[in-house]
């Protein structure tokens, strides 16, 4: 996003908009493979389903993790946005939202979770913090943990802001080795976005820790905001 304008202000832009589909393939992927029993049982303590949202903005995928039943870890730079997810959130529901506002270059060691998630927010990540932020992500995952995200390839519009973080297909691969990869779609072509029209490079990504069995490979395109 063009420097010049107010995350604040996209933020706010976003509320009412429908989850956005990375989210809903990586319950999915969880649910399916929980269900039929394929994790390794859980190190936490009682069955609670934890999940990270790495840069959560307004909480519009937040809202639906609580929705779900999901206990969350929202996590964001932006004061404002987590303070109008907490006034919109109401109990019981509450009691499962923890707010950690802090910037990436900023974050500390996260909770154990089953879900990391993160939509269009990791490409906004200073280079030379990314590769620390990265390790943080993955280190959370438990076995079996589902790890959801969108990279920025090379080619994106935005390419070249030294700022933001950016990916050949061979570097954004490199990062879920070591990870069962559920969904991988590469998104290279004009679309619209939130300042007008822009060309989108997107590694939409869905992987998940090992544990005792492989997941299967899909393919589903899943948009852009």
């Amino acid at each position: 996003m063009p420097h010049d304008l107010s995350w604040d202000d996209y933020n706010a832009h976003q509320t009412g908009r429908e989850p956005r589909p990375l989210l809903r393939l990586a319950i999915e992927t969880y649910e399916a493979l929980h269900d039929a029993r394929l994790d390794a049982p859980s190190t936490r303590a009682g069955s609670t389903r934890v999940a990270i949202d790495l840069g959560c903005g307004e909480g519009v995928e937040v809202s639906a993790l609580l929705d779900a039943g999901w206990t969350v870890h929202a996590v964001d730079g932006e004061r404002a946005a987590l303070d109008r997810l907490a006034a919109r959130t109401t109990t019981p529901a509450r009691e499962r939202l923890h707010l950690r506002p802090t910037t990436f270059a900023g974050l500390g060691p996260l909770p154990p979770a089953d879900l990391v998630h993160s939509s269009y927010a990791l490409p906004y990540c200073a280079p030379e913090d990314f590769a620390r932020l990265w390790a943080t992500a993955r280190d959370a995952l438990s076995p079996g943990g589902v790890l959801a995200v969108q990279l920025f390839g090379d080619r994106d519009g935005a390419a070249g802001d030294p700022e933001m973080t950016f990916h050949t297909a061979q570097e954004a691969r490199a990062l879920v080795e070591g990870l069962e990869v559920v969904h991988w779609d590469e998104e290279d072509a004009p679309g619209p976005s939130y300042t007008g029209p822009k060309h989108w490079h997107v590694f939409h990504v869905v992987a998940r820790r090992p544990a005792l069995l492989s997941a299967r490979t899909t393919s589903a395109p899943v948009g852009h905001p």
